[in-house]
């Protein structure tokens, strides 16, 4: 279960910090021309039913700017803490990001209050829907001491008494860096096909953003949540006494933004503090930069060099307000150094410079002194129109918004970034996720050359499945229909095993209805039992109904709130909410195709409140978070909701994260909600690339480390590490078999043959046989994507063939007949 692994596995991060050896547990995208023209704690243990009642180098095409009359304004802000935060634009009246709904959650969601308060969350957004799974949650949780990575660096707060967590003394208390190379890594152990285990990234602090008045009592605050990012403030204890915590007079506003080049920290009347746990060989102010005119220091701009002992240097910039005096720094030991020029007030930068890069000072000189305080995402109408994808990020920019401004891409955003940004040399180490390479520009413009497009149904399943698999899957059908037990599958305790119960009933009407065309009475029957059996859920009967979570703003199940974080894998906790959501959404979405006057309004309010929960797309909507699981900069969703974890956000079944924006597509589009269904398509399109890409390696995977590749498939993939591993357990056809549930037509777009055959060739092939429960027919269905022939000998040829509880017989046989040889 989620709190026995995640406890192993943040022992592992706690090991891999005071010793690596301890440790437990990029092709550049082709830039283009620009034109004028726009364009038109989870856990999966699947039941088994033993009853038959980039991934690669491989160049994309040519990206082209989609939106050339957008021009960001850039506003110059005294201060980075902005009362509000957007995360998408939804105002353009050619916005797709539109409110599914805007009023309170139904009536039949009892309102509850969350045993877990927010930590930290400063007042004025208290009261807001709270993030509970973006990047920066261990900030709003706990003591708020466990790490965030923003990518490239690692950030964390510490304010414990004698120091630090791993007590390095009282000069560590405030914002502490992180960034290692790719050399620095720690690995696991090592299998018989040479493949380590695990890899993960031990935080260390290279550097520290503090003050001489932030002492083991000192606070801080988090707010302004975003998509992209959030804000935090440092304060002295005295701040708090005096009862000023939300206004501090004295304080260091830190922006945290997803890519960010520099950590900027905007001081008020402190005295700065600088350390490193790393300790540092050589400190040295740069006369030549401040002396220098525009285009490198002058205007009160000060640069010191930090040469750490391991070699690496890292850059302080700092500029006083109007009428201040310019930070003079002092080392003080090799562990800290101070502001020997009193109290500052101004902006601080720090940031690593590359090892082996020409240039990089000089490029870091341009850009310093602007910052990205937020980012928006944009999404119009005209950017998806022709079969394409587009969507835009704009960065808010404060500081000196004349600077040359800097961010950093990761791989799937530059295969598909247009020339509105231009690439420079810096390049960074992500944690996980390959090089990153920072581009200057303000605006990025996103341009996926062919957007998924779904249906419920393969397509072209007719000219694919022969007349004797049809006689076959008819007869299946048959059997199907009248010997399963539409209840006792799924009037069960847990949302998720319900769900993937209900959709599999889902899938054998749509096929005796779509497929066989039934007129026997089968598809009637079907239909019957799976609508009895949904409407339990719809009206909120089931064995735990969900609640309406006041306090985070979300529909959970009340099993948490009764047994406990872990019970119903996370679900009160937030976990896994696009997993188990989306099966029943899938299933809505097949009912109202197959009877679209069924209880219309009721199924609309059920299954809107879902996607509320999961995927609302604007901020007007005042009862549910934005975009709670997905991550638009990672380009996937991360399935840990309100639990502390020590490497970061968390994802195990990419499978299932697709799942949920395919269900969403077809809902939407069932449902005269040609908006919704676009949403779900961009975010299935962009899902597809990152998956690939981070996800399902294959063998020329320039994104993760070689002796990681090998394993093909990540496992679990945290913010700080991948884990060859499930939550549930170690057994090879589990690890793999996780990223293959469910398989619907949605699933062979993101695994592609040649994947398949590659991860069948050197895992799967060997060890297939060796299976006696139902993770071989999740495994034989997968395999049907490069041997069709083999996968429906295994189906057809076994009478009691052990199913995953998640399917039938009946899609089985007609799944693996309708895939393309």
């Amino acid at each position: 279960m989620k709190s026995c692994l995640t406890t192993i596995l943040a022992l592992s991060t706690i090991a891999s910090i005071i010793s690596p050896a301890l440790a437990f547990g990029h092709a550049q995208g082709i830039l283009a021309h620009s034109i004028d023209q726009p364009l038109n704690p989870q856990s999966y243990r699947p039941n088994i039913n033993t009853d038959i009642t980039n991934p690669s180098c491989q160049e994309e095409p040519q990206a082209r700017d989609y939106d050339n009359s957008h021009d960001t304004q850039k506003q110059p802000h005294h201060s980075p803490l902005m009362s509000a935060s957007s995360t998408s634009s939804s105002s353009h009246p050619d916005s797709i990001l539109q409110p599914i709904d805007t009023s309170p959650p139904l009536p039949i969601f009892p309102r509850r209050v969350h045993p877990v308060s927010p930590a930290h969350v400063h007042a004025r957004d208290a009261s807001k829907p709270l993030p509970t799974n973006k990047f920066y949650g261990n900030w709003l949780v706990g003591d708020a001491h466990a790490p965030i990575w923003t990518h490239p660096y690692g950030l964390r707060w510490d304010s414990l008494a004698g120091g630090s967590w791993f007590g390095r003394g009282s000069s560590q208390q405030g914002l502490s860096i992180s960034h290692i190379d790719d050399s620095s890594k720690a690995f696991g152990p090592w299998d018989e096909h040479q493949a380590a285990r695990y890899y993960l990234n031990p935080f260390l602090v290279s550097m520290g953003v503090s003050a001489t008045e932030l002492t083991s009592t000192h606070g801080m605050t988090v707010g302004d949540f975003g998509e992209f990012g959030c804000t935090m403030v440092m304060f002295p204890g005295e701040e708090r006494e005096a009862g000023r915590a939300e206004a501090p007079q004295q304080s260091i506003t830190v922006p945290v933004v997803r890519g960010m080049a520099f950590v900027t920290g905007v001081y008020r009347d402190l005295t700065p503090r600088v350390f490193s746990n790393i300790l540092v060989r050589t400190l040295t102010l740069d006369s030549v930069f401040a002396a220098s005119g525009e285009g490198g220091g002058g205007g009160g701009w000060v640069k010191y060099r930090f040469l750490l002992e391991n070699g690496v240097t890292w850059l302080v910039y700092a500029k006083a307000d109007p009428g201040g005096a310019p930070l003079r720094l002092e080392l003080q030991g090799q562990g800290q150094a101070v502001a020997t020029s009193g109290k500052f007030s101004g902006i601080l930068q720090i940031v690593k410079v590359p090892v082996g890069i020409m240039g990089a000072e000089a490029t870091y000189d341009q850009a310093k002194g602007v910052y990205a305080t937020k980012g928006d995402l944009v999404i119009r109408q005209k950017y998806i129109n022709s079969g394409t994808a587009g969507y835009r990020i704009d960065w808010t920019l404060a500081g000196d918004t004349t600077a040359h401004f800097i961010h950093f891409t990761l791989p799937h955003h530059r295969a598909i970034l247009t020339s509105k940004t231009t690439p420079t040399k810096i390049e960074l180490a992500s944690t996980t996720k390959g090089k990153m390479i920072a581009y200057q520009g303000a605006s990025w413009h996103l341009l996926e050359p062919e957007r998924l497009t779904t249906d419920f149904l393969p397509e072209g399943w007719s000219d694919l499945v022969t007349q004797e698999q049809l006689h076959e899957i008819r007869r299946q059908a048959e059997r199907d229909v009248h010997a399963l037990d539409f209840e006792a599958h799924t009037n069960l305790d847990s949302m998720y095993f319900a769900g993937k119960g209900l959709a599999k009933f889902a899938l054998l009407c749509l096929v005796t209805k779509d497929v066989l065309q039934d007129t026997t009475g089968v598809y009637d029957k079907c239909l019957a039992n799976l609508k009895k059996a949904f409407q339990r859920f719809m009206h909120n009967r089931q064995q735990y109904p969900l609640v309406y979570d006041t306090t985070w703003k979300g529909l959970i199940s009340s099993q948490g709130l009764e047994k406990g974080a872990v019970a119903d894998f996370g679900n009160s906790w937030y976990n896994d909410h696009h997993y188990h959501y989306g099966y029943f959404i899938h299933t809505a979405a097949i009912i109202r195709h197959l009877d679209p006057k069924w209880n219309s309004s009721e199924i609309n309010s059920f299954v809107h409140g879902l996607l509320r929960d999961v995927a609302n797309p604007s901020s007007s909507d005042p009862h549910f978070p934005v975009f709670r699981s997905f991550d638009w900069f990672m380009g996937h969703s991360w399935s840990q909701g309100i639990f502390v974890s020590l490497d970061g956000k968390d994802e195990e079944s990419t499978s299932e994260d697709i799942n949920i924006y395919y269900a969403m597509s077809l809902w939407a589009r069932v449902s005269a909600n040609p908006e919704l269904a676009r949403l779900g398509e961009v975010m299935l399109t962009i899902a597809r690339r990152s998956i690939q890409a981070y996800f399902l390696m294959e063998a020329d995977n320039e994104n993760h480390p070689a002796a990681f590749v090998r394993n093909h498939a990540t496992g679990i993939l945290f913010e700080n590490k991948v884990d060859h591993t499930t939550y549930f357990s170690p057994r090879i056809e589990c690890i793999q078999g996780i990223q293959m549930i469910p398989a619907t037509p949605a699933l062979p777009m993101i695994r592609r043959k040649k994947f398949v055959q590659q991860e069948w060739d050197g895992l799967l092939r060997a060890r297939v046989d060796q299976i006696e429960d139902g993770w071989r027919s999740i495994l034989m269905m997968n395999y049907a994507t490069v041997d069709k022939d083999a996968a429906w000998e295994y189906f057809a040829a076994n009478w009691n063939v052990p199913l995953d509880d998640g399917m039938t017989k009946t899609w089985a046989l007609f799944y693996v007949a309708s895939q393309r040889p």
